[in-house]
């Protein structure tokens, strides 16, 4: 599919192309729909000869702002390989909408009627505005963990930027996997982007006043700038006044469900370990049961993982990652595993741990230490003593 940056309410035409050796009719259907609420539809499509366009009005519309699909009126029939494209009309929305995702399947059959050797084939892709023309000036306010929202950030952790005019009011943005096709995340989103030390900072959520992003590796510990910066990528480029957080090698931080309760499941199963009476389906921890909660801050790892990797293989952190319970440590050999969560962002840590004999039945006071610094206090891991 060929398609151009767009411009609010310029109609383009899309090119939509299926090819295969050893196919000769043709098929396809598109649909059009904001990157920040993929249920909205993005702008309008136009029937023709060629092309239909079907919505809950039925075909040929009018679609009247429901989500539509387009597609051929009749499939093409070439020479056997010759493959075939067709033209499809596409109108923006009028105003900035943000980034819009096309998603295509297309049809590559051998025409005798049955589906048995057809092929059907799914891509999506992400089309930004031609120009970037967000207005006012961002304003930062705070830059904390993401995982506790409070004290220092670390090189390869997740922050949030709280501040205001990051995106027009209404508007969020979060990375979708069409924007990790490279297995990285980027640097710039939704006409946005973030500098720490001056370093352009993966970005996984924007919306007017938060910004969830990953610290990039290497930074610098001790006094560190964050800025935000709006139109990064083209048309006139408005820059907040930065603000200085503090930087340290590990910074832990848990998440939690609620502030409260760790975002924790048992290893083998992902059922979620809480409080049953309170999570429908979720189960106390028991001794002897294998149990994953997630993290952040906790340092560098033995595989040396850029931030904006999404790693694809476990790897451990290289800093001594001590788990407490009420209190009490628990033996290294219980903390089984703490590093990068495989297929997410290099910020996200998970940690796996060995339930030990004698936990209460209750909620269990949960704490990571990492270079003798402790995670945030009031997490409670729920356990049962049998």
């Amino acid at each position: 599919m060929v398609v151009a940056p767009w411009r609010p309410g310029v109609t383009q035409t899309i090119k939509v192309t299926i090819k295969h050796p050893d196919q000769k009719r043709w098929g396809f259907q598109v649909t059009a729909r904001l990157a920040s609420n993929p249920a909205k539809q993005a702008g309008t499509f136009t029937s023709n000869t060629d092309i239909r366009v079907r919505c809950l009005a039925g075909p040929d519309g009018p679609c009247n702002g429901d989500v539509e699909f387009a597609s051929h009126r009749s499939a093409a029939v070439t020479d056997v390989g010759a493959g075939f494209t067709y033209s499809v009309d596409w109108t923006p929305p009028a105003t900035a909408a943000g980034d819009v995702v096309f998603y295509l399947a297309g049809n590559a059959a051998d025409g005798n009627g049955a589906n048995s050797n057809d092929r059907v084939y799914t891509t999506s892709m992400v089309l930004s505005p031609a120009t970037c023309d967000l207005t006012g000036v961002p304003t930062v306010s705070s830059a904390v963990s993401s995982a506790s929202f409070k004290g220092a950030i670390a090189p390869n952790s997740l922050i949030s930027i709280f501040g205001t005019g990051f995106q027009p009011t209404g508007l969020t943005r979060q990375v979708l996997p069409e924007d990790l096709a490279s297995r990285l995340v980027p640097s710039a989103l939704s006409c946005m982007a973030v500098e720490i030390n001056k370093v352009r900072a993966p970005i996984l959520y924007a919306s007017a006043t938060q910004i969830n992003a990953v610290v990039p590796t290497g930074t610098a510990a001790g006094a560190t700038d964050v800025r935000v910066i709006l139109n990064p990528t083209g048309g006139t480029a408005i820059t907040s006044s930065s603000i200085t957080v503090q930087t340290t090698a590990a910074a832990p931080g848990v998440f939690t469900l609620d502030g409260a309760k760790a975002a924790a499941q048992f290893s083998n199963t992902s059922t979620l370990v809480a409080d049953p009476t309170a999570v429908t389906g979720a189960k106390a921890a028991k001794p002897g049961d294998l149990v994953t909660f997630y993290a952040s801050g906790l340092g560098d790892t033995a595989g040396h993982i850029d931030a904006a990797v999404l790693p694809g293989a476990p790897s451990a952190t290289t800093n001594t990652v001590t788990v407490m319970l009420n209190g009490t440590a628990l033996p290294a050999s219980a903390v089984t595993y703490a590093g990068v969560t495989p297929g997410m962002t290099a910020g996200l840590y998970q940690v796996n741990i060995t339930i030990p004999a004698g936990v209460p039945t209750g909620d269990a006071s949960l704490k990571v230490l990492v270079n003798g610094v402790a995670s945030q206090d009031g997490v409670a891991l729920r356990t049962s003593a049998q």
